[in-house]
């Protein structure tokens, strides 16, 4: 869940500095990095602040120091020009475990990164976790005839000691995601019940989608199983087979919608290529009218947005799109219309649930997070 309104700037990253991992939620401890480039060959003054944020992603209504210690609005002096690369850019990057200030709640957080003048020009969503307690996640085919070949059903079981279901003091919300889709989450504003100082949530349906799709131009100029041919013209152009999306579930090794950047170069984070990659989905099996529906490519690459700049254009049998991306490991899926729904979708597929529980005390004014669960479909119960 990302706003940028600089097109230049892309490969925005957070991930843990000991692990290397990229990761969406942090305990309160870890050292967090921000990383991105910005496709110039000229450096520029990029200051960062930090936002504490609702469920919703709203601005939370508490001052800044009693989410912070020390001060934001920081310069970014960390940036490394890019080496010997066809692309000329600058990789920023950021420590939020520094000398200038630390996060000292749970939460979400939004991340702020302004130009020299408060111009805002990109912004980035993480999730802060401070001794949270673990709840469990059960996975399994609904019994609804409607949904069992296309749905997962969950049950959510979170600890909660000494809560209560009906308080004039707290409020609760439980949020899941899937696979770490920020923009379509579903939100609970009251458990089932309560048994054994745990709130219960049953029943709760996904559709289950498909599998990402993926494609590896770690070594730029190397074709594959996915990558049909690689041109170099102004820019490396990275040419991938069309896609079938077929009426039968399909097996995918993926990462379930996340993506990584890398190369085979001594220094990866500067000397890393840029590559236009040509995305082309056949309309055979589609089951809709490219011309009536729009669809849309999303994985973390964009953080699963959807509009103009990830529209595929219908060019005789195929939709088709072309998005600079930095060498790595991507998963991509296709999506149509606003509705966010996969084209297709098939109850073997595998994702990640992740379920998170947040508690506002009148008294406080802010919603912190007291239990996450989280859960892999791949051994879904029948």
């Amino acid at each position: 869940m990302i706003y940028c309104q600089e097109k230049n700037i892309k490969s925005i990253e957070l991930f843990d500095l000991k692990s290397g991992k990229k990761k969406l939620i942090f305990d309160i401890n870890d050292d967090i990095v921000l990383s991105f480039d910005h496709l110039t060959n000229t450096a520029q003054n990029f200051y960062l602040e930090i936002e504490h944020n609702d469920y919703k992603w709203n601005k939370s209504k508490i001052r800044k120091n009693e989410f912070l210690n020390g001060y934001d609005n920081v310069r970014i002096k960390n940036y490394q020009n890019s080496y010997n690369t066809i692309q000329e850019y600058i990789n920023y990057q950021f420590n939020l475990s520094n000398n200038e200030f630390k996060i000292k709640k749970s939460g979400n957080y939004n991340i702020v990164v302004n130009d020299n003048y408060g111009n805002l020009i990109f912004n980035e969503k993480l999730i802060i976790t401070e001794k949270s307690s673990t709840g469990i996640i059960e996975i399994t085919r609904t019994d609804n005839l409607n949904y069992t070949k296309s749905s997962h059903q969950l049950k959510v079981t979170i600890p909660c000691d000494n809560c209560q279901i009906n308080s004039n003091q707290y409020d609760y919300v439980m949020v899941i995601y899937k696979n770490n889709d920020l923009t379509n989450p579903l939100v609970l504003y009251k458990p089932d019940y309560s048994i054994a100082g745990n709130f219960i949530y049953d029943n709760l349906i996904f559709d289950a989608g498909l599998e990402y799709l993926n494609f590896d131009n770690s070594k730029i100029l190397n074709s594959s199983s996915e990558i049909m041919e690689v041109k170099v013209n102004k820019n490396y152009e990275t040419i991938l087979y069309p896609d079938v999306l077929e009426n039968k579930y399909s097996l995918e090794d993926d990462l379930n919608g996340s993506f990584k950047t890398y190369s085979n170069t001594n220094n990866p984070r500067n000397e890393s290529e840029y590559s236009l990659v040509h995305f082309k989905l056949s309309s055979k099996n589609l089951n809709i009218n490219p011309l009536k529906n729009d669809v849309f490519i999303v994985g973390d690459f964009n953080r699963h947005q959807i509009g103009d700049r990830f529209k595929l254009n219908f060019e005789d049998k195929y939709l088709e799109k072309k998005i600079l991306l930095k060498q790595g490991f991507y998963n991509y899926k296709y999506v149509i219309n606003d509705s966010k729904n996969d084209i297709k979708n098939f109850w073997q597929t595998e994702n990640n649930y992740t379920a998170i529980l947040y508690i506002k005390d009148m008294l406080d004014g802010y919603f912190k997070i007291i239990s996450v669960a989280s859960k892999n479909s791949s051994k879904i119960v029948n």
